[in-house]
């Protein structure tokens, strides 16, 4: 369930490009020789550094590190690290990596995609591909990338953590869930991390991956906050979607292989590990629904997704609301007409698309306002215009009478007196009150200001 591309628009700072460096790279498979054992702390989790580089940006440098996580009776999970630069500890911010092609693990499977390059390739690596198994897309990254996205945080003092669950090198829910596990470990045991203060942020079956990361936490690095986009949060909920609700809504027969084809391979992860269809006598999907996570999560995710998905229906995100609302915060992208479910395409919906770019001034301002120092700047990115568009589509909600109040404390956070918006192609920043107000007086026609933005939002936004 591939997600738009998660680099980030911060990806310079006033006007100078990051760029990221790896020692002993390979410069035909980017990746970084020779591994070096690093100590091991007291405890189940071993640690191998495997390579190691830096991201160079605004005049300053973040080295990071090449990992290998192990746990004893578990496949090896394989991570980027940024640690922390300030003394003491600092926060730090986890990003799943879900479908991210590496080629510096040393392992054979990895070696493999790397050579197949980006593209459509047969899921051969998976175990039980076979005969009629429908193929998957890889798309390979590189330290360099990955530093890109993790700019903005590490502007911030903060430690980022990058765990990949390489879904093309085949394996099970479970295995993801383990390579989630071992980061969240990981964090445990790594020196500067403020334990009190990690963000987990992922997409789709990286929503997934996040939502599971927090789930299953040991009990001293529970996240403070997660951000989840579209995540698949029900996976009997979702086989029978896929098998039975999309049938009953889509009568083209094309449309419905398309379907069938897409989520093979997905089907073929979750009956390795639950047993089969959750119909089936025998299967065991405990572990693997809403109501689990309801039960496990202590987290509190800010989940954000758009009511015209066609993969993961907003409907599971609903549900998932319902059971814990004062843990799971959501914030719907609504479209104006019904959803043609003839002519839509699988995908997560054309305002999550759209709006790409606000999700992530969303997500980001969420995380580095509950994750940041009472008196750090807090840098949130935006692309000139767009915070204006998805306004107008709010308005046009709100005056349609849709429920559009979980805005509200969107806007309200990006009021906080430490943020400031920058827009990184003209290199300027401005108070996140001043820029709410601006946006707000724009689409509304009101008068507010940066002194009164915050008790104007209290009642609600303002009337159509």
């Amino acid at each position: 369930m591939h997600l738009f591309p998660t680099t980030l628009l911060a990806l310079s700072l006033l006007g100078t490009l990051p760029t990221a460096c790896c020692s002993n790279a390979s410069p035909s498979t980017y990746s970084c020789q020779p591994p070096d054992e690093t100590p091991a702390e007291p405890t189940a989790l071993q640690v191998t550094q495997l390579g190691s580089g830096a991201l160079n940006a605004a005049g300053q440098t973040w080295p990071y590190q090449l990992l290998k996580l192990e746990v004893p009776g578990r496949a090896p999970t394989y991570a980027q690290w940024f640690p922390p630069r300030k003394p003491g500890v600092s926060p730090t911010v986890m990003l799943t990596k879900p479908y991210d092609g590496i080629a510096w693990t040393g392992e054979a499977v990895d070696a493999k995609w790397a050579a197949r390059g980006a593209g459509i390739h047969p899921d051969d690596s998976e175990p039980h591909h076979g005969p009629g198994s429908s193929p998957i897309a890889f798309t390979p990254t590189t330290p360099e990338i990955i530093a890109g996205e993790a700019f903005i945080y590490l502007v911030h003092d903060f430690g980022v953590l990058a765990v990949f669950g390489r879904f093309y090198a085949g394996g099970d829910l479970q295995n993801d869930r383990d390579d989630m596990n071992a980061g969240m470990q990981f964090l445990a045991q790594a020196p500067s991390v403020d334990t009190k203060r990690i963000g987990v942020f992922g997409g789709s079956w990286g929503g997934y991956e996040a939502l599971y990361a927090a789930a299953d936490a040991p009990s001293n690095v529970v996240p403070a906050v997660g951000v989840a986009l579209a995540p698949l949060s029900d996976f009997a909920a979702e086989v029978d979607y896929v098998s039975r609700v999309v049938p009953s809504r889509v009568s083209n027969p094309d449309l419905r292989t398309r379907y069938q084809q897409f989520f093979e391979p997905y089907f073929r992860r979750i009956h390795a590990t639950t047993g089969g269809d959750p119909t089936t006598p025998g299967t065991d999907y405990t572990r693997w629904t809403a109501a689990h996570l309801a039960s496990t999560v202590q987290t509190p995710f800010l989940i954000l997704h758009d009511d015209w998905d066609t993969l993961i229906p907003v409907e599971h995100t609903r549900a998932l609301v319902s059971q814990a609302p004062r843990r799971f915060t959501p914030l719907y992208l609504q479209n104006l007409t019904a959803v043609d479910w003839n002519t839509l395409p699988p995908d997560h919906g054309p305002l999550l698309t759209a709006h790409g770019s606000v999700v992530i001034t969303l997500s980001v301002g969420h995380l580095v306002v509950m994750l940041g120092a009472a008196d750090q700047p807090l840098l949130v990115p935006h692309a000139q215009g767009t915070v204006r568009t998805w306004l107008q589509g709010v308005h046009a909600a709100q005056a349609q009478g849709r429920d559009v109040s979980d805005v509200v404390p969107r806007l309200v956070e990006l009021t906080d007196p430490r943020v400031l918006m920058f827009e990184p192609s003209l290199g300027t920043l401005q108070p996140g009150a001043a820029f709410i107000a601006q946006e707000l007086n724009a689409v509304w026609g009101t008068s507010l200001t940066d002194a009164n933005v915050r008790s104007g939002l209290a009642p609600g936004l303002p009337t159509p």
